[in-house]
């Protein structure tokens, strides 16, 4: 029988708010003026906070965090959906030296 992998539980909440602030445009822009008080609301464990204080992708998934939810509370909350591709943290230019 194959293995179900599942997001890591210690994410939950995360994952939870993430799901919220795609749905919700509201919380969106209370994401974005003060996500202090979103991730308080969802009672975010300091672990938590700190990968989404980071707006690093590359962290977050290294640390478990599903994809998904990367991309709300990256692209989607913070609005990097609506940059140019060099705007992203993903496409920074790597010098030739």
């Amino acid at each position: 029988m194959r293995e179900l992998f599942f997001p890591e539980l210690r994410f939950y909440r995360l994952h939870k708010m993430a799901r919220a602030i795609h749905l919700d445009a509201d919380l969106r822009k209370k994401f974005r003026e003060n996500p202090e008080a979103v991730m308080d609301e969802f009672g975010l464990t300091p672990e938590e906070r700190e990968l989404v204080r980071s707006k690093d992708p590359v962290k977050m998934f290294n640390a478990g965090v599903m994809p998904y939810a990367i991309f709300y509370l990256i692209w989607e909350a913070e609005g990097w959906i609506f940059l140019p591709p060099e705007k992203q943290t993903l496409y920074k230019e790597v010098s030739a030296s």
